[in-house]
């Protein structure tokens, strides 16, 4: 009989302890999903912004090269007016082969 009660209380235990494994293992589990999503949320944000940083570099190059070119127009105007024609008669005898 003491056995039968050892073997008995043996199993109860081992029930107690599945269960507690099953609740620790739940928990680990929703906080890994946490985490990987955390990280995830970061890694985006981070690209995001290097994106607009970036963007807002070549704006402001883009915008710089524009004067540029537009002093440049207007302090040679014969030679932009011709530059700009070899270059049309250029592409338009490219275009048409």
């Amino acid at each position: 009989m003491s056995v039968v009660k050892n073997t008995e209380a043996d199993f109860a235990a081992l029930r107690d302890d599945l269960s507690l494994l099953k609740n620790d293992m739940a928990t680990l589990v929703s906080n890994m999903r946490a985490s990987a999503t955390s990280s995830a949320q970061n890694v985006a944000g981070q690209a995001e912004q290097r994106a607009r940083e970036l963007y807002s570099s070549a704006t402001a190059e883009g915008e710089k090269a524009a004067k540029m070119v537009g002093q440049k127009v207007e302090e040679q105007p014969v030679t932009a007016l011709l530059l700009a024609l070899g270059i049309g008669y250029i592409t338009g005898r490219m275009m048409q082969r």
